[in-house]
């Protein structure tokens, strides 16, 4: 009895010393990358997710996120946190095109990569930038919009937040869209924030005319449900841009006619982090 039990110490002791070993041989990482998100949505939850997902194919790399919630100055302060904790790479989605670009060319001029991701820039300092192209995405849903009208009648949009690349780019590419269609008025661009919110109070601070409006796009699909939501109007068609998966999003609504349309707009998170990995 008294061998099995010193047996039995033995394998034990083996085990714990195995097990401190193990967790004394854990290596710091070799890259630590950080990710500065503009804003917290289940767009961007979905992106952070993918780029958690590529770094299980690459050894020694750390993801540390930040998001900004809409505030340039939160940004600002974040990205020069970043600096201070030691990043090897800097991932970006800039609240807005000036304001933050100051910081994130203090990153650049260090030496560190930039990776610019689906929010511009006004600064040519960065490594790289990946992205979809907002232009083509709102030329298209107006076109859309005018087919489905048959080139007569009265539309509005809502804006994604001022000052934001995807809300300048996508209203661009709406307002060249319907240029083409004389019969189709443009009765208003309100701006919103891309919450859902923001879409209901700027319709419901509309001093204009809401009686008859054929569709309203929103820049993107919760503005949309939000116009939706505030007009409450049953001859009025909604689309917005986004298309994601999941109960109560973009595929979801188009698909129990609370949308007429939504546009995929790609997270590609995977992408980003091999992107990343090449220029480390």
């Amino acid at each position: 009895m008294k061998t099995t039990m010193n047996v039995i110490r033995a394998i034990l002791s083996g085990t714990i010393l195995i097990l401190l070993l193990t967790a004394c041989s854990k290596q710091a990482p070799k890259y630590v990358i950080g990710v500065s998100q503009c804003s917290e949505d289940i767009w961007r939850d979905k992106l952070n997710d993918e780029l958690q997902t590529g770094t299980y194919f690459h050894d020694g790399v750390e993801l540390r996120f930040a998001s900004a919630d809409d505030s340039d100055e939160k940004q600002i302060e974040q990205i020069h946190q970043f600096i201070k904790d030691g990043i090897n790479l800097l991932i970006v989605a800039p609240n807005q095109e000036a304001t933050v670009s100051p910081a994130i060319d203090e990153v650049y001029d260090m030496g560190i990569p930039v990776i610019v991701i689906d929010r511009k820039t006004n600064s040519k300092k960065f490594t790289a930038y990946i992205g979809a192209d907002n232009f083509e995405m709102g030329r298209l849903m107006g076109e859309y919009i005018a087919t489905r009208l048959n080139g007569k009648g009265r539309v509005m949009e809502i804006m994604g937040l001022k000052g934001s690349s995807p809300a300048i780019e996508r209203h661009k590419g709406f307002s060249e869209a319907l240029a083409g269609y004389p019969g189709i008025t443009l009765v208003a661009s309100l701006q919103g924030d891309w919450t859902e919110e923001s879409a209901v109070k700027a319709i419901k601070d509309y001093q204009g005319d809401l009686s008859q409006i054929d569709f309203v796009f929103g820049q993107n699909d919760r503005m949309a449900l939000g116009a939706s939501k505030a007009l409450n109007n049953a001859t009025t068609k909604y689309c917005g841009i986004d298309g994601l998966p999941g109960e109560g999003n973009g595929i979801a609504c188009v698909r129990d006619s609370i949308l007429d349309a939504s546009y995929i707009y790609p997270t590609h998170g995977d992408e980003v982090l091999q992107l990343a990995m090449n220029i480390l």
